[in-house]
C-alpha cells in the first residue's frame, strides 16, 4: 500500500454540502499546506480566553467561599427567625434575606469551586514550566 492510499483511507468521507469543495481539496492535495504562525497564535489566544472565562466571578476563591458561608448562615438564621414568630427586621426583609441568600450562597459555592480549580490548574502549569535543579 502506498502513502497516497493511506491518506485516502485516513480521511473522513465528505459531507453532501461539501461536494464542490472535494474536487478543490483533491487538487490542493498535491501541495502540502503549512499552517501559518498567525493561526497558531490565534488558537493559543482562544484557549487562553476560554481559560479566563472558566469561572463566573473573577474574585479569589477564598473570598467567594467566605461570602457564601456568611450568606448561608444569615439565610438560615433568617429562616429560623421566620419560623419562630415575629422577626426583628420585619417579615418582608427577613423573607427577602432568606429567599435571596440561599440561592446566591449556592451559586457562590459553585463559583468558588470553579475558581479554585482554575487557580489550581494555573499554579500547576506554572510549577511544571519552572526549570528545576537536580
Amino acid at each position: 500500500m502506498s502513502t497516497d492510499d493511506e491518506e485516502e483511507i485516513v480521511g473522513l468521507p465528505p459531507l453532501p454540502s461539501d461536494a464542490g469543495k472535494v474536487v478543490k481539496a483533491v487538487e490542493q492535495k498535491a501541495a502540502p499546506a503549512q499552517q501559518p504562525a498567525a493561526a497558531v497564535v490565534s488558537s493559543n489566544s482562544a484557549v487562553e480566553e476560554e481559560e479566563l472565562q472558566a469561572y463566573p466571578i473573577d474574585l479569589p476563591s477564598p473570598i467567594l467561599l467566605a461570602t457564601s458561608m456568611v450568606l448561608a448562615i444569615s439565610s438560615i438564621g433568617s429562616l429560623f427567625e421566620l419560623a419562630g414568630g415575629t422577626p426583628k427586621l420585619g417579615f418582608a426583609v427577613t423573607a427577602a434575606i432568606t429567599a435571596l441568600g440561599l440561592p446566591i450562597s449556592v451559586f457562590l459555592i459553585y463559583a468558588a469551586i470553579l475558581k479554585g480549580s482554575a487557580e489550581t490548574e494555573e499554579a500547576d502549569r506554572e510549577f511544571m514550566n519552572k526549570p528545576r535543579r537536580l
